[in-house]
């Protein structure tokens, strides 16, 4: 009869992958929870579905598409959002009768005059000396966390328009205060524009998403010498 080895072949130590399975997956859950908690905005009413009362006017910026590139946005009062050009390199500046004014970053000191029903450049002209510092940013808006409350207050009165329990991560950028002074449109970083009451009144209704925080929202009815953007 032939002997019987017992000696078994080499197997893997199990528990090396599954420790280091374990690591990885509370990195990835510890991830998804600090993102989570970040990304998480607090939840708005929309304009379009809450619409009185409205804004005065409609509001308009910039920002990079993913798909078409930098754009120009409106925001109406209904609620309703769009893009009237895609072609631009430029901010905008001042919403006046004659239309959008958009400084472009074209090599030279130039301003578009955009038509805001079409999208339409109405004119062209360069900057004159009274308007080269570009338009007033009277009415800014800045937010500060305080033991876990969002404040957000007018930097022009420094009184508080919205306060709201939210996590460190989120914050609002650009804000400014409407023609008649009584609604501020500010963005945040979820990357939304929010209307408020100038008082603090109520809480911020959405007004647009896929928006962006860093260009400053400019009002209908901002000139280009006195706008409050």
């Amino acid at each position: 009869m032939s002997d019987i080895t017992t000696d078994q072949p080499d197997r893997p130590d199990r528990s090396k992958p599954a420790l280091v399975g374990a690591a990885l997956l509370l990195v990835v859950v510890v991830a998804l929870v600090l993102v989570f908690g970040i990304a998480r905005p607090p939840a708005l009413s929309n304009l379009a579905d809450v619409p009185d009362p409205a804004p005065p006017g409609a509001v308009a910026w910039t920002t990079f598409d993913r798909d078409d590139g930098p754009c120009l946005y409106v925001a109406r009062p209904d609620g309703t959002t769009g893009s009237l050009d895609c072609n631009l390199d430029g901010e905008v500046w001042a919403w006046d009768d004659d239309g959008i004014a958009v400084f472009t970053y074209r090599g030279r000191d130039e301003i578009e005059v955009i038509d805001p029903a079409t999208g339409a450049v109405v004119d062209r002209r360069e900057v004159d000396d009274g308007e080269r510092s570009g338009p007033s940013r009277a009415g800014t808006v800045s937010g500060q966390h305080r033991d876990g409350t969002l404040v957000v207050t007018r930097d022009d009165t420094r009184e508080v328009i919205w306060e709201i329990d939210a996590p460190e991560g989120y914050r609002v950028g650009q804000g400014t205060v409407s023609p008649d002074g009584a609604w501020v449109a500010m963005f945040d970083s979820a990357e939304r524009l929010l209307l408020v009451p100038a008082d603090g009144s109520a809480d911020p209704r959405v007004w647009a998403e896929d928006t962006t925080e860093w260009e400053v929202p400019v009002w209908e009815g901002s000139s280009l010498h006195t706008a409050t953007s």
